[in-house]
């Protein structure tokens, strides 16, 4: 009866000991599944530690997340941190050298939305996870910074980001009188000039200030004609002076001196630019590259401030 007794005990805790050791390794096995910006699901049998970034703009987000990054692409505006200043350069953003992306042996790529779709067959076949986000809105970081907490395995961190950047802007946006404010943003380069969406950095930002912008009525999409990108119309002046905006912002991207020739050649330089609103008031504003070329990021709260300031002068 005693032997049966002890093999009995014995039995129970044996068993226990591997449901321990199950658990433990069930945990340290854990799964992570998320669905990045383009659909796709993507499962991760454990949180990336090699991670390779194709833009600048998503450093300080995965830095904010205590993430670990060994690749990154340059670009001639972003200033890399001396958190990620050892990080293997791979190219430009808009030139990505994917052999060095494959060298590093990553076990996350993070693609920027609209630009790196073209890699994502490549790194796959050389079984490289491609996670694609956006990021130009404010909306679209909060999320991406959410997100790559739940990679990182540091949900709650990037919950917590995400709610200090909403702390931030309404303080901004509780300082500023309500306004219905007719607002244009104009983007020029050195190829063209556009108004930019309530989707692009700039009308994100002025959105979040309360300010009406004239490229988003419906009215706006018939007279505007011509090919309709993403987050911009193609620039007409009649359609500037009959909406006749109390404030223009200015965008710009290439070199200064050919971006400010086209401006010239096509917008100011036209006597019937001295007839709206804003240029009466000099209600003029160029918008720094630093907070509104490339996407903000965590920074989107100092862009918002930026604009609003502009607005109490």
């Amino acid at each position: 009866m005693k032997k049966i007794t002890y093999s009995l005990f014995m039995l129970i805790f044996l068993f226990s000991i591997v449901g321990c050791s199950f658990k433990e390794n069930a945990g340290n096995t854990e799964t992570i599944n998320i669905t990045d910006d383009n659909g796709r699901r993507i499962a991760f049998a454990k949180k990336p530690e090699r991670i390779v970034v194709l833009s600048p703009s998503f450093l300080e987000l995965l830095e904010a997340v205590d993430g670990t990054v060994v690749g990154r692409a340059e670009s001639t505006i972003a200033k890399t941190s001396a958190w990620a200043k050892d990080a293997v350069t791979v190219g430009f953003i808009f030139n990505i050298n994917a052999e060095k992306v494959v060298e590093l042996n990553p076990d996350l790529v993070v693609a920027y939305k609209g630009m790196h779709e073209k890699y994502i067959q490549l790194f796959e076949s050389n079984g490289i996870p491609v996670v694609v986000l956006s990021l130009k809105t404010y909306e679209d970081v909060k999320h991406s910074v959410k997100l790559l907490g739940e990679i990182t395995g540091n949900k709650d961190k990037g919950e917590k980001v995400a709610a200090e950047l909403d702390d931030k802007i309404q303080q901004t946006v509780r300082l500023m009188p309500k306004t219905t404010k007719r607002m244009a943003i104009l983007h020029s380069s050195a190829q063209n000039v556009t108004l930019e969406k309530d989707s692009s950095i700039a009308g994100c930002a002025a959105k979040l200030l309360q300010l009406q912008n004239i490229v988003q009525s419906k009215e706006a999409v018939s007279v505007i004609t011509g090919e309709q990108m993403q987050d911009k119309v193609p620039y007409s002046l009649e359609f500037l002076i009959e909406k006749n905006p109390e404030i223009i912002f200015i965008t710009s991207m290439g070199n200064k001196k050919e971006v400010e020739a086209r401006l010239q050649k096509e917008v100011t330089n036209n006597a019937a630019w001295e007839s709206i609103a804003a240029v009466k008031n000099n209600a003029v504003y160029y918008l720094p590259d630093e907070l509104f070329l490339l996407n903000p990021g965590l920074k989107y709260p100092e862009a918002v401030a930026y604009m609003a300031e502009r607005l109490h002068r």
